[in-house]
Order: C-alpha cells, then structure tokens, then sequence
C-alpha cells in the first residue's frame, strides 16, 4: 500500500506500507530538506512519529520494520504522512494530537517555542531569554513532581537553564 508524504499541503513523496508476517515494513522516500527531519504518520485523528529520515541518493528516505506491539499506539488506518514541521500544523488543523492513556491531560508544548532538533534526538529552544532543553522520554508512569511536554506527538522532559 502507498500513502503520500504531505510537505507543505503538497504531495511530496511516498511511504510504502508492507506485512510481512508479524511485522510492518515502512519505506519513505520523499525530498531533500535541510536538517533533521521526523517523519509522522496520522489516520483517524491520530499520530505517531515513524522515525528519522536520512539522506540517501538525492532523496530523504526511511527504512522500518516494526512488530505489532509496537506499532499499538499508530493510527490506523494510516491515511497519510507528513514531516515533524508540516506534522505540527496538519495535525492541529485535520487531526489532534493522539490522547494520553492517562486521565490527565499532558501540558501542550507552547506555540511561540521555536523547537531546534539535535543530533542525539534531544530539543533546544529559549523562553523568556531562558534556553530550554527537552529530551524524550517514555516513562510507564509519571513520578511525582514530574512534567511533560508533548512536542510534536512525543513526550520530554523540558529544562529550563
């Protein structure tokens, strides 16, 4: 099965959908962007982030196999994908953000953070002159004391410096 990559409202690529037994391979190929490049699948006002996209050949591509356990909090069905900046704005505008399995609900990340993607996966940005540090977590319960931010579908820890 293929389902498109959406750049900018605009098909730009595609993501090419396989069973193989108990497994999902996923294969994306879209255009070349500069910097780090997260790549969202949405269906059914629901997102998951697919992984990172690599340079390869001119082209931004993804190669991903992944079990049925682990694709148990994916859309499905999977109607399209998009990347991590075009994620943000078509997921706010066709389809909200995947729910918490918890009752309350996680702080949003706040719109007028400008979110830089590091090599190690981490996130930089500044607030009110403070620069913030934001690492993904995924923790099976929250300890006491303890704040998330959900930025673009996943879950960090945020630092203020």
């Amino acid at each position: 099965m293929t389902i498109p990559i959406l750049i900018d409202g605009k098909r730009r690529g595609a993501l090419e959908l396989c069973a193989e037994g108990a497994y999902m391979r996923f294969e994306a190929r879209c255009a070349l962007r500069p910097g780090v490049q997260r790549l969202y699948v949405f269906g059914g006002g629901r997102s998951a982030c697919l992984g990172v996209l690599a340079p390869e050949n001119g082209a931004l591509t993804l190669r991903r196999r992944l079990s049925r356990a682990a694709m148990k909090d994916f859309p499905a069905p999977i109607e399209y994908a998009a990347l991590e900046a075009a994620a943000n704005e078509e997921a706010t505008a066709a389809a909200p953000l995947r729910k918490s399995t918890r009752e309350e609900a996680r702080p949003a990340a706040a719109p007028h953070i400008k979110w830089e993607p590091q090599p190690d996966g981490s996130l930089v940005g500044t607030e009110d002159g403070r620069r913030l540090l934001a690492l993904p977590c995924a923790l099976r319960r929250v300890p006491p004391g303890v704040k998330l931010r959900e930025i673009g579908g996943r879950r960090y820890l945020v630092f203020r410096s």
